[in-house]
């Protein structure tokens, strides 16, 4: 656990704080991500769809942090994470699959796709790529660092405790792509133009993010150096 003035972090460890930081995530995303406000779904739809099902299938790896207002007790920032590795072995991608109920999530997995068979120009082995999935901040307690905080932890204890050398992130949000890149130095490695991209759906091509204003999504990857004598 890791300590300062107003916030505690930690790993996420047991279901029932992972539970809440899979509503906090899914209440923080549809209110204030860009690209899943667009797709205009309920917190209850993100919850069950996207960030419950991650929180479960990432839990076993203890890799995921949460934030905890140290006077409250209350949870109000969240990270999860996985190795890609274990990924892409779990839900290899399939273009001709079911698709998602969120549109975005696909766009994200094909991208991931684009990411390990094309820009990644190494061999996917385990513990060698991090894979940032979902991460929110209760928006009383942004401006104050917790989200620069979290995955800054999480990058140290993926790389000097688990040995990890690279983290790979989805960035849908200007405020995270400049935590990425301007304070942690992650290169971006492809850029999405939501507004061209393609939903392969019963046989049908639909484009649902022909309207969306909030410019590219961002593939980034961030080299983990390791510190010595831990």
């Amino acid at each position: 656990m890791k300590h300062n003035e107003e916030y505690t972090y930690e790993l996420i460890n047991n279901e029932s704080d992972a539970r809440i930081c899979a509503r906090l995530i899914a209440e923080e995303f549809v209110q204030y991500n860009p690209i899943a406000a667009f797709d205009e779904i309920s917190a209850d739809e993100f919850f069950n769809g996207r960030s419950w099902p991650i929180m479960m299938d990432l839990f076993d790896e203890k890799l995921s942090f949460l934030a905890r207002h140290r006077i409250s007790n209350e949870i109000v920032g969240a990270i999860t994470a996985g190795d890609l590795f274990v990924h892409n072995q779990n839900h290899p991608y399939d273009e001709f699959g079911i698709p998602s109920t969120i549109p975005h999530h696909d766009l994200l997995e094909e991208q991931a796709n684009q990411f390990i068979n094309w820009d990644f120009n190494q061999k996917l082995v385990p513990s060698l790529v991090l894979h940032i999935s979902v991460g929110a901040t209760r928006v009383q307690h942004s401006r104050k660092g917790v989200a620069s905080r979290l995955r800054r932890l999480l990058c140290d204890y993926a790389s000097d405790i688990k040995g990890f050398r690279y983290a790979f992130v989805q960035v849908t949000n200007p405020i995270t792509k400049h935590i990425y890149t301007n304070k942690m130095g992650a290169q971006i490695v492809r850029m999405i133009d939501p507004t061209t991209w393609s939903w392969k759906k019963k046989n049908t091509q639909l484009f649902p993010y022909k309207d969306y204003k909030n410019g590219p999504i961002f593939n980034v990857l961030l080299e983990l150096t390791r510190k010595e004598n831990l």
